[in-house]
């Protein structure tokens, strides 16, 4: 789906992202013992109740081993994001797009860290549009060859003439960005919007990636989500059933 992507800021704040992560890391683990322990223990006492209905008692006691099995993914994950931290954990764990690189990524970034090409007036900033290049999307052939981005900055339509990044003067706060691509037929594609703040004298930017799929809406998404990937189920579920079969064996020789 066409993804506006919020870069401004990504070279900065390292130091406080991580400690973030290993706060909300740590926070997840209390919730998920607070929340699917009591889902658990609640549901296997409903079990133990209903003895006498048995098919009530094993409808308890399935939900019950459910919020077990939930329990335990979920913990994991936030286990594993505290003790491997964020680099390491996204390196196991995540699955990068194929058409979105690393490489790809870094030029994005860079491309954010430019000065301002236009002279912006006081209370002003400076919103910069990065279109991704047809190369860099999944699908190079959803769009005539002649396509070329569309951006409505708070209620402004620009027609970009390429796909070379784009700045526009907008005032210093949060400003409105939607961005399409015209379909084959002439007629606008799905719109991607965000909202994106920008500072007094600097550059704020937003990625525009459209996709093979412009009949979906678009979405707003950080550009760590674009780093980072998706998770991999199967790899989680893996480290799961590794952490719960060493508890498992723990558990055989102390008792």
């Amino acid at each position: 789906m066409p993804t506006i992507v919020t870069v401004s800021g990504v070279e900065g704040d390292a130091a406080g992202s991580r400690w973030r992560f290993l706060g909300g890391g740590l926070v997840g683990m209390v919730g998920v013992v607070g929340v699917f322990g009591a889902l658990t223990l609640g549901f296997w006492v409903l079990a133990d109740l209903s003895n006498d209905i048995p098919l009530v008692g094993r409808l308890f006691g399935m939900l019950g081993r459910l919020a077990a099995v939930g329990g335990a993914f979920f913990f994991t994950y936030c286990l594993l994001a505290v003790v491997l931290g964020p680099d390491l954990f996204e390196k196991l764990f995540f699955v990068r797009s194929k058409a979105l690189t690393p490489g790809v990524i870094r030029e994005l970034v860079a491309m954010e860290a430019v000065s301002a090409t236009i002279p912006v007036a006081s209370g002003q900033g400076v919103l910069r549009i990065i279109p991704v290049k047809p190369q860099w999307w999944l699908d190079p052939n959803a769009y005539a060859d002649d396509t070329k981005p569309v951006v409505v900055v708070e209620g402004i339509e620009h027609r970009l003439p390429g796909w070379d990044p784009y700045d526009v003067a907008v005032p210093a706060g949060t400003v409105e960005v939607v961005a399409w691509l015209p379909l084959r037929s002439g007629i606008p594609g799905r719109r991607a919007s965000s909202s994106v703040p920008v500072s007094e004298g600097r550059v704020g930017a937003v990625v525009f990636r459209p996709s093979s799929l412009p009949e979906l809406p678009g979405t707003a998404t950080p550009l760590a989500g674009e780093l980072r990937g998706e998770l991999s189920s199967y790899r989680m579920w893996g480290a799961t059933g590794l952490l719960v079969g060493l508890v498992f064996l723990v558990w055989l020789a102390v008792g």
